[in-house]
Formats: structure tokens, sequence, C-alpha cells
């Protein structure tokens, strides 16, 4: 009898454990752009990684200061890559960019860069369909794939 009854009580016992756990219902949606960016053309020998930056506010003097996020950097002779954004619902602009230096260096120094505001990336694409200008509402994941040409 005594055995029956510690079985049951481990019984009773990792029940009440298996429901006391929480299970989420559901993951939360987020909001975001994503996308393949492609690259065409031939690199120039002054571009040293490719990347897509979102930015809040549009000034070409002053990237820094509406620097929101960046894909992975592409590196050469790379011709295709896949990115996902999450942002808060918002407007932005997306434009295609073009790093000046390693990217190990960039990503090594970017405090420094961002207080100083000169950051050694170029807008490659000056066409307004690599400036995007997006309004993305609250849980909505908008798709655009990009194209960066460079002159062959």
């Amino acid at each position: 009898q005594m055995k029956l009854i510690c079985k049951l009580t481990i019984i009773f016992l990792v029940l009440g454990f298996i429901w006391s756990c929480e299970s989420p219902d559901s993951l939360e949606p987020v909001a975001g752009v994503e996308g393949k960016l492609f690259i065409e053309g031939e690199w120039p020998d002054s571009i040293q990684a490719v990347a897509l930056i979102v930015l809040s506010s549009l000034d070409p003097g002053n990237l820094a200061a509406g620097l929101v996020s960046y894909s992975t950097p592409m590196l050469s002779p790379s011709k295709k890559s896949e990115y996902f954004f999450q942002l808060e619902p918002g407007f932005y602009f997306i434009a295609g960019a073009g790093l000046t230096i390693d990217p190990g260096v960039f990503f090594a120094k970017i405090d420094s860069f961002m207080a100083s505001g000169n950051l050694p990336i170029v807008v490659l694409d000056k066409t307004p369909h690599l400036q995007r200008a997006i309004q993305l509402e609250d849980q909505e994941v908008i798709e655009i794939d990009q194209t960066i040409l460079f002159s062959e």
C-alpha cells in the first residue's frame, strides 16, 4: 500500500509540475522589412562591403544622425544576400550603402564613428527606388528586394 501511495504522489507531482509550466499561446508578431539584396556589375575598388541601411531621416551630409539599423555587410565579389530589419512602426528610408573601409575595422570602431557623425559610408544609388521611403504599420512586414547596380 505504501508503494501505491508513493507512485500516486509522484504522478500527482509530475502532473502538477506539467500544468504549472506556462507556454505562450503564440509569438508576438513583429513589424519590419525583409527581402533580398542583389549586386549587378563589377565591384569598384573603393567599396569594401555593401549593406542596406535604415534611416529615420535622410540627410546625406549626416547619415549617422538618422541611422536606425543596417544589414549584414556583403563582401566582394558576393552578388546576393537576404536581410530582415525588425523595426518599430513608423516612417523610414532604406538605402543601399557602401563601406569604404574594412567592415571589421568599421564595426570595431562603430561607436567612435557614430559619435563623430563621420561614417565611412557612401550611398551607392542615388535613384529613388533605392532610397525607398516606407511607412510601417504595427505588426506589418514589408518585402522589398533591392538591386545595387555598379557600372560595368
